[in-house]
Formats: C-alpha cells, structure tokens, sequence
C-alpha cells in the first residue's frame, strides 16, 4: 500500500457495496489498483454503501486496519453502475458478486438470496416456491397473493429426506423496496440462519 498513489479515482463507475457479514476491527477500506485509490469508507453489512468511485473496472477492495485485499472485483465492460455483494469465504476474505445496479430481473419488490451454506435452503413465498443449492444465489418475485400488503413466507433448510424451518411469518408486499436475503452459518452456535437487507427504490412504472 505504501507504494501506491494517492491520488483518487477519475472515473464514472460507481459501485454501492454489502457485505453479508463484517469481520471484527475490519475498520475503513479503501478501492484499489496499481496506480491509484479510493477515499477510505466503511463496508456496510445493513445497507447498501454510498456510490463508491473505483480505480478501473479490475481492482481490489483493501483492508487499512489488515493490510490486505479483502477481495478483487472485475467489473463487466458494460455498464458503469453496479452493486457488489461480499461473501465471506473460509480464508477469512470475500467473494464478489457483481450486479448492475438497475438490474431489469431485480426489481422492486423482487427478493435476491444467496446460499452462503453447506446444505440447500428453500423457501415459499406467497405461491412461489425454490431451493437454492450450496453456493448458489437467485431472483425470486413473489407470487399468488393478490393486492394484499403482507403475504406468508416460509424459509428452511434440507437436512436429507427432512425439511427444517427456519422461519414462517409474514412478509410485507412492496413496490418500493427490494431484498437481500443471505443465508449463513451462524458461527456461535454453528446452525444455519439468514439476515435480510432491505434497499428502497423508486417504484416501478408498469
């Protein structure tokens, strides 16, 4: 780090960072690459972050307080707005998931989920229904409830020939807001649970 510019990023990219959990002291981090950096912010873990300028489209999200790169993204040559989702992997880094910010197939009211787990969770919500192997994320739009403002969701995990529930309840309908949703092992008591982030959008004209 000592060798790099400080000079700050002259780009029109802007990356809105998540990460599904934040290590303890993790402190600020900054974009990288060769040439130059970013400003110093903090990784949100319950909301998406504030437009962050990277350095270029190849980059790495760097630790201050570690002295590490936490992880490289590779932004696509389309597009220059995007969301970055940072999964913790086992070396105690993150693995980027990369979005466009206005992703037609995550709209409001849409539910992404991640499986950040070794089993396959699944899950009903309204009359949808999907599982979701080990690793894997998808886009799922409720549907079958109506014009109702809540309808009932159900979140579990295979465990073999057996289904666990996680969570049964009610969820509210909205054309204003859209969810992540990541599934995780607890590491307390080493059982899989999730935590859900809500990110609030113009709504959509039909």
């Amino acid at each position: 780090m000592a060798s790099l510019c400080l000079a700050e990023p002259k780009s029109e990219l802007e990356i809105r960072f998540l990460a599904e959990r934040l290590p303890n002291n993790l402190g600020k981090v900054v974009l990288v690459n060769a040439e130059t950096r970013s400003e110093p912010f903090d990784l949100p873990m319950n909301n998406l972050s504030k437009p962050q300028a990277p350095p270029a489209r190849l980059f790495s999200v760097w630790s201050l307080e570690k002295d590490v790169s936490l992880a490289t993204v590779k932004l696509p040559e389309e597009g220059n707005a995007f969301v970055v989702l940072l999964i913790p992997t086992a070396e105690g880094l993150y693995s980027p998931i990369v979005m466009p910010f206005d992703n037609p197939n995550f709209r409001s009211g849409d539910i992404y989920f991640h499986n950040n787990t070794n089993k396959p969770v699944l899950g009903v919500l309204g009359k949808t229904k999907f599982s979701l192997l080990p690793g894997n994320s998808t886009i799922i739009t409720p549907r079958g409830f109506g014009n109702k403002k809540y309808y009932h969701a159900m979140l579990g995990v295979q465990d073999g020939e057996k289904t666990q529930v996680i969570r049964s309840m009610k969820w509210p309908s909205s054309k204003t807001m859209r969810n992540y949703i990541f599934f995780y092992i607890d590491p307390k008591n080493n059982r899989i649970t999730y935590r859900g982030v809500d990110e609030f959008l113009l709504p959509d004209e039909d």
